[in-house]
């Protein structure tokens, strides 16, 4: 590397830096065109020269992406020499150079995961969430490393995201992630069960052990008016609020049934290609159409203002013989309250969405509700049941995703396919059924 580069990189000087690309415009090509080198990047990101640093990258992005003859990119050194700021403004041109694979195939997530740097981590899952993918040239993963190097906390932040991860292939990627084994054939379970500074007998506060849990498991006047509208308002003092909880303490934390629940639908959702859940919503809106009708206007009508005199006291009722009605209205009021449902989960991700539904929904059953009991000869009991029967119908789904939870908590070793474990493939692909 041209001497007069070094100087520049080593005391941080951008006019320098600037008169050597002058003299020779192709010095970063030159450079770049090394396989292995240490560039001005990687100086200037082991001694923390954010804004030298930043104007390389602006220059030559591809730097980045070099490895020194130590097998080190930029961004890796950057990790090892605790310059934070500068990592995180490197992340912020290119999350993927998380991905980059160094020394023995090592990324700047596995480097962050070693040292037990949980919040730096913690942004790390956040710009480039696929980082959770890579392993070492040992088959290693974030989470063998974190066992490896006793980084517990990091463990569970690991664990607790992927738990709750919604995209389209999460439950593949949570079962490859966990169940993955390193070149000796070790999960992390593996290796966290050989580690000798982990008391497997050691009891929790309920008394149970590890083996016991697996079966279940301005003016001052001005100031003081401005302090009056904030209090006003709502706003409260520093002390007085509680102390908010990092990324990486929620994922660290349990995953709670609630949490399961929705994460569960969004799986579904996402799981849904675009087309399929376009014509789903269709057929589901013809279904609540069809049906509504059914209890606008029944078969045969109903009993006018004229009617025979005999007839006057049913004003309004059905005309059809009243069993079969009882039968139009139960299978009717199956399919009304199905279709709904069916569109509840094919909406898109997000609260909003379901706050528009549910706004549009409700009414919509009540007055189905309504105008099934006017025509109905038991107006009182018909619609005193439906509502009976609605809630039976929410409580049963709570009940079903409920033992669905506790089940995955306590899940049965399977076929002893070492694909099928590590979640690349399962029995149906194997045998050429195409799972949707």
């Amino acid at each position: 590397m041209d001497p007069r580069l070094i100087v520049a990189t080593q005391i941080g000087n951008i006019n320098e830096l600037y008169e050597v690309i002058h003299e020779n415009p192709y010095i970063l090509e030159s450079i770049d065109a090394v396989p292995f080198i240490n560039t001005p990047l990687h100086v200037a990101s082991a001694s923390g020269n954010l804004p030298l640093a930043m104007e390389i990258m602006n220059l030559k992005p591809s730097i980045a992406r070099k490895l020194n003859t130590n097998g080190l990119s930029p961004l890796h050194l950057a990790i090892e020499e605790g310059q934070t700021r500068l990592v995180q403004s490197l992340l912020k041109v290119d999350p993927d150079l998380l991905r980059l694979r160094g020394r023995e195939g090592t990324t700047p997530f596995h480097q962050v995961v070693r040292r037990g740097e949980t919040d730096l981590m913690t942004e790390f899952l956040l710009a480039c969430p696929g980082c959770i993918r890579d392993a070492n040239v040992n088959g290693e993963t974030a989470l063998h490393i974190a066992v490896l190097n006793d980084r517990y906390e990091e463990l569970e932040v690991l664990l607790g995201w992927v738990q709750r991860l919604r995209q389209e292939d999460a439950e593949s990627l949570e079962m490859q992630f966990v169940n993955k084994r390193d070149q000796d054939g070790n999960t992390a379970l593996h290796l966290l069960v050989k580690c000798h500074a982990v008391n497997l007998n050691i009891h929790n506060r309920s008394g149970l052990t590890a083996l016991d849990i697996l079966p279940n498991q301005g003016e001052h006047h001005t100031n003081r008016n401005i302090e009056n509208m904030v209090r006003k308002s709502g706003g409260k003092s520093g002390n007085s609020l509680p102390e908010p909880k990092k990324v990486s303490e929620i994922l660290r934390s349990p995953i709670s049934f609630t949490e399961h629940l929705l994460t569960l639908t969004a799986r579904y959702r996402n799981q849904t290609s675009e087309g399929t859940r376009a014509a789903l919503l269709v057929i589901a809106a013809l279904i609540i159409t069809t049906t509504y009708q059914t209890a606008l206007q029944p078969p045969g009508g109903v009993y006018q203002e004229n009617a025979a005199e005999e007839s006057k006291k049913s004003v309004g009722t059905t005309v059809m013989n009243h069993k079969y009605f009882y039968v139009l209205r139960s299978v009717n009021s199956m399919a009304f309250v199905g279709a709904v449902f069916m569109a509840f989960c094919l909406l898109p991700a997000g609260e909003g969405y379901v706050w528009w539904f549910m706004w549009i929904a409700v009414p919509l059953y009540v007055s189905y509700l309504v105008s099934m009991s006017v025509i109905s000869p038991d107006t009182l009991w018909y619609f005193s049941t439906s509502a009976v029967s609605v809630l039976i119908i929410i409580a049963v789904y709570m009940v079903v995703f409920f033992l669905r939870w506790r089940r995955s908590k306590k899940k049965m070793p399977g076929t002893t396919s070492e694909l099928i474990l590590e979640g690349l493939t399962t029995l149906d692909l194997a045998k050429g059924v195409e799972c949707r």
